[in-house]
This record gives structure tokens, sequence and C-alpha cells, in this order.
């Protein structure tokens, strides 16, 4: 996790990224047959590029850089969902450590579609490799959309509302009725 806010290049640069991949892959997505095949193929190889570029700068700018590649950690996951089921409040507006993950799993399975795409353009026999690693991608994205409205719907509830999940913990000689 970053240790300061992304400045106003770096936000723009997240979100060129953002919409470079995503508008790509929904191109590359849907011309993926004979007829535009053509659109198919450069729209691959710009999102190839796009992650090629994310992962050079996330891996070059210096420690504490909004724009450095996160770190998926299982233990600050736990961490974190401890104090989310817990109750706390913070927990719920801080930056979750599951876009680490996220964003992991994003840029391997984009990026593998896309590398076996540009392979697939030399080595026919990796087409139905790159059509399989393409469809699976799919779901990933939408999970990831899934995951962010999540998340911001968690900063969006009310500061101090009671933590009707840790009910199940309770015992019956410590419940007011």
């Amino acid at each position: 996790m970053s240790a300061r806010k992304p400045s106003a290049a770096e936000m723009t640069a997240l979100l060129v990224f953002h919409a470079t991949v995503s508008g790509a892959f929904v191109v590359a997505y849907l011309t993926g047959d004979e007829d535009t095949y053509g659109m198919h193929v450069f729209s691959g190889y710009a999102v190839l590029a796009a992650i090629l570029l994310r992962v050079t700068a996330g891996v070059l700018v210096p420690a504490g850089s909004p724009l450095r590649l996160p770190r998926p950690s299982a233990k600050a996951v736990a961490g974190w969902l401890g104090r989310l089921f817990a109750g706390d409040a913070k927990a719920r507006t801080e930056r979750s450590p599951l876009t680490a993950w996220m964003a992991a799993a994003l840029l391997t399975g984009v990026g593998l579609a896309a590398a076996t795409g540009a392979i697939a353009d030399f080595f026919v026999t990796i087409e139905h490799l790159h059509k399989e690693i393409g469809e699976a991608s799919l779901p990933l994205i939408l999970g990831h959309i899934a995951l962010v409205f999540a998340l911001h719907g968690l900063k969006r509830l009310p500061p101090r509302l009671p933590p009707r999940w840790t009910a199940w913990r309770s015992t019956p000689t410590n419940r007011v009725i």
C-alpha cells in the first residue's frame, strides 16, 4: 500500500492505464472473429503494451509511490477481514488489501491473454489456449468490478453501524433481551 495519496499526474497515469486496458480489452473481446481480426490484433497489442508499461513503472518507482505495484499479503487480508467482521469502522474506510490480490489476478490473467495472443500471431497452435485464457479473463474483470463496488459500498456505510454479523459470536449468557 502506498504511503501517500497520488498526485494529479500519478492519478492521470492510473486512469489512462485503466481506460486503455479496459477499452482495448473490450474491443479485443468483441472482435475475435475473422471479419474484424485486424481490430482484434491491434487492441490485443494495445492491452499488452499497457500492461507491460504498467508493470515496468510499478517495479521501477520508489517504495511508497502510489504507482508501485501492490504486494498481495494473506496476513494483511486476514487482519483486515478480522477487523471488518469485528465491526471496526476504520477497516471499512481504509484501502482494502484485497485490491492487491485483485490487481495481481487481473495483471496476470489479462496479461496472459494478451501475451498468448501475441505468441499466437507466430505459432497458430497457441490460438486455442489464447481463446480460453481470454474467456477466463472476463470473469476476473467482472469480479474486479464487483469488488470495487462492494468496497465502495463499505465506505458509504455509516461509521457507527452496529456489527450485526458478530451476533453469532455471542453466547446466551452475554445476550441482553
